[in-house]
Parts: C-alpha cells; structure tokens; sequence
C-alpha cells in the first residue's frame, strides 16, 4: 500500500474521531423526548429541556441537556434550571434506546416539601431494581435547597453524590452544604434499597458532622406500615449552647449547657426516638440511664432516668447569679425563660454527690420538669452538710411576668461548714434544722423581691457564736460598762438552742420571734430583714439566763448593713447609762413641758 494511500486512510480516520469526540448540537425534540420517556419509566420523574440539547460519542457516549426541569409528578420534589449530564450505555444505543448509566446535575435550584417526600411510595419506586438496570451515580454540584413547609432548612452551595453500582452494594450518599452560613458534611450514609422495596430489614450507616456537632449511627432499617430502625448510635457537640443558636434547634435548658455526648442502642419508629441503655457526658460528668424522645405530641417531649457519680448543675442555676449587677442591685433586665424552655423535659436524676454552685449535695435524688414557660424542679431527699434537705422550685412565665415560688426543708445540717461553702465567716455553728418559702412576681428581679412574700424558720443547737463571748461581755458591763464598748470582741458563747421566725411581705421580712439561750446568757431578736435594700436592721438584747421575764437588757448589739458587709456594735447609749458617772446625763423621767430642769445634779 502506498503512502499516499495511508495518509488518506489516517486523514479519514482523524476526521471520524473528531467528528464522534465533538459534542453535536441536536435539535429540539427527538433526543430530549427519548430522555423523557426514559427518566418517567425508570425514576418516575417528569423531565423538560428548555435549552439546547447536545451528543458526544467519544470517549463515551453522552449528552448534555442545559435549563432542565426534573420533577415529581405530585410536587414533592423540583429540580429546575442548571446543566443535565449523562452518560449513555453502549449496547442500547446500538439498538437506539438512550439508557443512562450516570447523571450530573449543575447550577440548579431545587424545592422539595418534607410532607410530600415522606408520602412517596418509595417502595414502588425502587421495585425490581435487582433486575432492571438503573444508574449509577447521580451527582449534584452547585445547587441549592428550598424547602416549602420547613423552617430555616434551606441548603446553599450543595455538593452531593448518590452511586449505586449494583443490587449486591449499598446505595452510598456523601456531600455537603451550608446550612445557616455554616458548612454542613453527610460524610457517608449507605442503605440497601432493594431491600427496604421488598419490606425487609437493610443494614445502615450515617455520618453527618456540622461545626461543633457529629452523628454517627449505624444498625438496621425497616419501612413499610411501622417502618423503624435500630442500632447504635452517637450525638456529640462541643457547646449545646452555642449549637442551639447556631441551629435554631430548641433544646430544654440549650441556652445554659455546655459541651454534651448522647450514645449508645437506639430505637426510632414514627412515634419515638428512644435509647434503653444511654451513656451520657455533660462536661466532665457521666451519666447512665434511659432516654426517650416523643414526636406524638404537641411539642417533642423529652425524658428518662439518669444516675451519676459526680454531677455538677452550677451551669442551670447560671441565671441566678445574674439576678444582680455589677452595683450588687437587683437586676431590673426582663426574666426571660423561653431559652430554657424549648422543648418538653421529664427527667429524674440521681447522684452520688452534686454540685449547684458553692453548695454540694450527697445522694441527692431530684427531678426536673419543663414544659412551655414553665420549669419545676424538685429535690426529694439530699444529704446536706450532715444533714439533709428537700425544696421544690418552680417559674413559670405569661404574658411577661414570671412567678417564681420555691419552699424547702432541712434537718440536722452543719451550719458553719454551709457558711464556708457560700462563702461568708464562720460567725455560728451547731446543727440546723427549719423551713422556707418564697413567693414572688414580676418581669424583672427586682420587681420579683419588691412583692416577695413568705415565711421562714431556723432552729439551732448546740452550737457557738464566733467572735464574741457574751457572758464575760456581761460581767464587763456591770464592772465597767464604758470600758466595755471598746473590748467586746473575741472569744465565743456556747448556745443550747437559737431559733428566728421570719415572716415576709412585701421585700421585708419581719422577725416575728428570735431568741437565743446558753447555760449563762440569753438573747432577743427584733428587727427587719430588707430584701429590696439587701440590708438588716436588727437589734439583740443580752441578759443573764437566770434575769426576770421582762427586763430590760443589760447590754444591747445593732446588727445593720448591707448582707455581704454585716456590722455588729454595742449600743453605746446603753453603756453610758449603765455608768454611775454618766448616769444622770440621761435623767429616766421627761421634764413637763413648760418647766425648766435642774441645771446641774451631783451624787
């Protein structure tokens, strides 16, 4: 053969394979009809080119549909605008029937309704799909989400791939997208669709990751009537806090909790999301338990029993240390409990010891109920500093205000070791026992303390005041009472019994009956106890035990101002009438009005 006539054959050749590798640009109609009917018979979706329509033979056979519109025939689902690749199976298309192996969907926008898509008879969709050939992989970049009936779920700048080689392998689905201006990465999920079609159980796996939040999930899944699924699984966020607000998602107390992780076997069906055995981490503390999630009411209700050895609830009782500001007034910024109150809680906890600031509880048993602007908490038994204690605490909110009522008991309780732990002096000891409620209204602390009303109880014995000695304060008086105003610090009384009554109305508290008795001395209480102001005004009257009913007290403390700076001193007035020298400065009889005085009088 020549070489002319070589050249001729390869010049032919070249022009062949340019003319299959280049896309041809085919008219309306034909082609994109033969898609149509292809995609309606095999994925039961509508497709519609509205662009122009374009084939390729080499290197594999393919086409390009551009300003698509693939869609449900009910709505549930709409992909509209962008580019629509494929590529062709060979044999088909040597019998001319267009088959696709591959789809890629570009730059397109999509309107799903979670409603519609959950009543898809996805069963029919997938039937014998072990003997029909379907395609491969679909892949979707640069698109978006818009859902019509789900609130701020929209998807922006949507990467997903969905392959599904053959019967034998699980469907895989990965990709990403932001969600809120933040990236979201299904990392791999899988199912067995075929099985799922045929009513039978599929394994499966899931892992979904978002900033500062990951699930895993891995087990076994059934659809039909009572579709459910089963397995193990685990939820992890570094801040429910800060994941709450990120999301949008609302969680019971998600304002206050800080980093959490939920795992172990699952159950899901239509009604509830369960786990039977659950290992919880709240921060640094374990829980185990049972945990249950309801969707058949109202709003999802959370709840279950947990136990754990150490438990620290500093992080819920955070917003009461800021019912004061910096000044240390009560606050007057709106008590607001819709960040709390976000979903329905039911939750009973057990711990061997808990934390709720400075203050420990041992063996505490408690239960915490919220429901809309409403949260409840109760302990049921607690050992306390020795002793033990039960309260009840309840706010719930309407309409801007917030009542806000607690009451509790306690008995046996080490007092002093209680005062170191709040932080203020171990100024008493002994053992305490007593009583207390408080009631109180309003949008704001400080309206909440301006109408608190209640009523409290104390009871202690056998213990000691720290820091003064009553009965050698007594002889020093009647020896030199003068003197006595400047030395009566240091030493400690021993007391048999101290009790105080306090009744509130109003933000002050009245001491309805204070008294104290030791082996020497005795004391009486009267005064106020002003919570608006946050100050005492109290008055201890001292006698000797065995002094008559009704004397007057031989030696007289003011105890005032504000709690957290408490100054005790002797009434000075009292002193100087107690001294013989100074005694007749304060005649004890009113000169009449309109007669003149002594002027002078001598002993």
């Amino acid at each position: 053969m020549s070489r002319r006539v070589v050249f001729l054959i390869a010049l032919i050749s070249l022009a062949v394979l340019g003319t299959a590798a280049a896309p041809w640009t085919l008219p309306g109609g034909g082609l994109s009809a033969e898609l149509r009917e292809h995609v309606r018979e095999r994925y039961g979706l509508d497709l519609t080119v509205r662009g122009r329509s374009t084939f390729a033979v080499l290197p594999i056979p393919r086409v390009k549909f551009e300003d698509v519109v693939l869609e449900f025939p009910d709505g549930a689902l709409k992909a509209e605008g962008g580019i629509l690749r494929g590529e062709l199976r060979i044999l088909p298309l040597l019998f001319g029937r267009i088959d696709l192996s591959d789809f890629d969907l570009t730059e397109t926008r999509i309107t799903a309704s979670a409603q519609k898509l959950q009543a898809v008879k996805w069963t029919e969709i997938f039937k014998d799909s072990a003997t029909e050939n379907h395609a491969r992989r679909l892949v979707v970049t640069k698109s978006s989400v818009r859902w019509t009936d789900l609130k701020n779920a929209n998807l922006d700048g949507l990467n997903a791939m969905i392959r599904w080689v053959d019967p034998s392998e699980p469907l895989t689905v990965s990709g990403s997208a932001h969600w809120r201006d933040e990236l979201v990465s299904l990392e791999q999920a899988s199912i067995f669709p075929d099985l799922l079609a045929s009513n039978k159980i599929s394994p499966f796996s899931l892992t979904l990751s978002s900033p500062g939040a990951r699930l895993t999930a891995e087990g076994e899944a059934q659809i039909g009537d009572g579709p459910r699924i089963t397995g193990e699984s685990t939820i992890k966020t570094a801040s429910v806090r800060d994941f709450t607000r990120w999301s949008g998602m609302e969680l019971p107390f998600g304002s206050l909790l800080g980093g959490l992780s939920i795992s172990g076997d699952f159950s899901l069906d239509r009604r509830r999301l369960s786990w039977p055995a659950v290992a919880i981490t709240l921060g640094s503390d374990k829980l185990e338990g049972t945990l249950g999630v309801r969707f058949d009411t109202e709003r999802p209700v959370i709840a279950g029993t947990l136990a754990a050895d150490t438990l620290n609830l500093s992080d819920l009782f955070a917003p009461f240390n800021q019912t004061r500001t910096s000044s240390g007034a009560w606050s007057e910024e709106a008590i607001d409990l819709a960040g709390s109150t976000g979903a329905d809680l039911d939750l009973r906890l057990s711990a061997a010891t808990a934390s709720l600031g400075r203050v420990s509880l041992d063996d505490m048993a408690a239960s915490v109920l919220i429901q809309p602007g409403r949260i409840e908490a109760s302990i049921g038994r607690a050992d306390f500093y020795d002793g033990t204690l039960k309260g009840r605490l309840l706010l719930a909110a309407e309409n801007g205000l917030v009542d806000f009522k607690s009451q509790g008991t306690f008995s046996g309780v080490k007092i002093a070791p209680f005062l170191t732990a709040v932080g203020e002096p171990r100024w008493i000891t002994g053992r305490a026992r007593g009583q207390f409620s408080f009631d109180g209204h309003g949008r704001n602390p400080a309206d909440v303390v301006r109408q608190a009303a209640g009523r409290s109880s104390i009871e202690l014995t056998d213990g000691e005041l720290m820091g003064i000695n009553l009965e050698d304060a007594l002889r020093r008086v009647d020896k030199r009472p003068l003197l006595a105003s400047l030395n009566w610090k240091g030493g400690r009384t021993a007391f048999e019994r101290a009790e105080a009554q306090i009744v509130m109305q109003d933000g002050i508290g009245q001491i309805a009956e204070g008294k104290l008795k030791g082996s020497a001395v005795q004391a009486q209480l009267r005064g106020q106890v002003l919570l608006v102001d946050r100050t005492l005004q109290v008055t201890a009257g001292i006698t000797p035990t065995d002094a008559p009913a009704g004397q007057a007290p031989a030696l007289a403390f003011d105890v005032t101002g504000d709690w957290d700076n408490v100054a005790i001193s002797p009434q000075v007035r009292s002193l100087i009438e107690r001294s013989g020298a100074a005694k007749p400065l304060f005649p004890s009889q009113r000169v009449p009005a309109g007669e003149q005085g002594p002027q002078a009088t001598a002993q």
